[in-house]
């Protein structure tokens, strides 16, 4: 896979942290991120927030002290459900919006990463 592939997005990394979440129209929350690419990620989290909400998710990436930071906005739900989509835990969707530059290379990073230890994700 070229580095164009993973730069658009077309792959999602598997990346467990826990996260906190800043919603505008809700208290905020904590929630595990469990995947993710320059294009959003997967929360996982019981409680569902309602589709459109934005939101603030705050995590820590390795070997940085630093918390990155992203706006973004709740693009898909999955509920607890008896055939959970592609086995993913209950939980929902976001979609970036306006990475800074910070948060885009180190998310770049996470998923070039990823690649150089599974070239199968290529």
């Amino acid at each position: 896979m070229s580095g164009e592939r993973r730069a658009s997005g077309l792959i999602r990394v598997p990346f467990v942290r826990r996260c906190l979440l800043e919603f505008a129209d809700a208290p905020a929350s904590t929630a595990f991120l469990v995947n993710i690419n320059v294009l959003g990620g997967y929360l996982a989290m019981d409680q569902q927030p309602v589709l459109g909400w934005k939101l603030t998710c705050r995590f820590g990436v390795p070997d940085s002290e630093h918390e990155v930071v992203v706006n973004g906005v709740v693009a898909w739900l999955n509920p607890k459900q008896q055939h959970p989509v592609h086995s993913l835990p209950p939980g929902f969707g976001i979609k970036f919006e306006a990475l800074s530059p910070e948060a885009r290379l180190r998310i770049e990073r996470i998923v070039e990463d990823h690649v150089a230890r599974h070239p199968e994700a290529r």
